[in-house]
């Protein structure tokens, strides 16, 4: 039977004996690789409903502790072959789940208050005002990852951000702080989300 996967997670933070979303835990070693049974081998672009379902599975076992999130709709042949690609990168997978340990996910995006709808995300003054409120956020986070530039200058103005859980608060407080400082400017945070921007995963042809 063909398998979808949805993460990888440590072993000691499921509970497989009490799976009520549908799924299926593979174990190896001590990682454990949260599943779901697919219909057949084909690949194809997934629709709203796989994603969404998809994403309610990986938040699910966010909230237990540690998780590498796939991309949606990988899919392996048998459940041997999915052992023998945990066993090939054990090393990698075992070494992200430590990265991601005790983190969390911050989408932030940083436009301008004011001026016209096609000049919102223009202009020196913004890209200028945004690059300092990027790093003082930046040196709260782990990690950062820019995910959309400002059209002229090419400076942040969209990025994910990998926060210490226990940090959260102080990470709010200095969003709050950037806020205040700089009021011609929209701070949007959203999460605490898994650590979807931080994960890399290779899959064989």
């Amino acid at each position: 039977m063909p398998l979808r996967l949805h993460a990888v997670v440590p072993l000691e933070d499921q509970d497989d004996d009490n799976r009520a979303d549908g799924t299926s835990l593979v174990p190896f070693r001590d990682l454990g690789a949260i599943t779901t049974e697919a219909h057949q081998f084909l690949l194809g672009e997934a629709d709203a409903a796989q994603i969404a379902a998809h994403r309610a599975i990986v938040d699910a076992a966010f909230h237990h502790g540690a998780v590498l999130p796939t991309p949606v709709g990988v899919l392996f042949r048998s459940t041997d072959v999915l052992i023998r690609w945990m066993e090939l990168h054990y090393v990698a997978l075992s070494d992200g789940l430590n990265f991601v340990e005790d983190r969390m996910g911050v989408r932030l995006h940083i436009e301008r208050l004011d001026g016209k709808p096609d000049e919102r995300e223009t202009g020196s003054d913004l890209a200028a005002a945004a690059a300092e409120a990027y790093r003082v956020l930046r040196r709260r986070a782990v990690a950062g990852v820019p995910l959309r530039t400002e059209k002229v200058t090419g400076l942040v103005l969209t990025a994910a951000l990998l926060v210490e859980r226990d940090l959260w608060k102080e990470f709010m407080t200095t969003v709050q702080a950037q806020r205040d400082e700089h009021p011609k400017l929209k701070f949007e945070v959203t999460g605490p989300w898994a650590p979807y921007d931080f994960v890399r995963m290779q899959f064989g042809g």
